[in-house]
């Protein structure tokens, strides 16, 4: 028969193991949750960055581009010099974090249709062309690739601001249960 010093050693000793269990499942759940919420988190924020700064390049070129229709052809080539690598920098920063179904396809579009963007370019930009050429080229063939790029890059962009919204809901629901589990 056991004596009450061990009966007493049995049922604390019981209730200490059933701690431990519970704190180490506690730690495991929270720690897994925080990692994946992390790693949605970092790679969703960096195509939202980089999409937020396609745009603004864009916007900036496209200003260029009209400095140059209004004659000042070397404040607008500037900018677009500028903002041509900025843009390039950011699109590669999105291509290299497709993470959501639909994303690689949009952010190929985005350079092909940059390219032919940076092509049109040469016809607003040539100064040897005559003025209502340049303009033709500006809003014939610039202006709607411009147009393209940027709501491409408008839909990647909600495309990851939506998906961070979701796993932020997620997250929530998760920790709810864990708390639930936990009382």
């Amino acid at each position: 028969m056991l004596g009450l010093r061990q009966k007493l050693f049995l049922g604390f000793g019981g209730m200490l193991v059933l701690l431990v269990i519970i704190g180490i499942q506690s730690v495991h759940r929270f720690s897994s949750l925080g990692e994946s919420i992390d790693v949605i988190l970092r790679e969703n924020y960096r195509s939202v960055i980089a999409c937020q700064r396609m745009q603004e390049a864009l916007e900036r070129m496209d200003s260029g581009l009209l400095f140059i229709l209004l004659g000042e052809e070397a404040k607008g080539g500037a900018l677009i010099a500028a903002n041509r690598a900025s843009f390039r920098a950011a699109l590669q920063v999105e291509l290299d974090t497709i993470t959501l179904p639909g994303e690689g396809e949009k952010a190929v579009l985005i350079r092909d249709s940059f390219d032919k963007f940076e092509s049109a370019l040469a016809g607003v930009v040539d100064p040897d062309l005559p003025a209502a050429s340049r303009r033709e080229a500006y809003f014939g063939g610039a202006l709607p690739l411009f147009e393209r790029i940027k709501a491409g890059a408008g839909e990647i962009l909600q495309m990851n601001q939506q998906n961070m919204s979701d796993a932020n809901d997620r997250a929530r629901r998760s920790a709810a249960s864990a708390r639930k589990q936990m009382f």
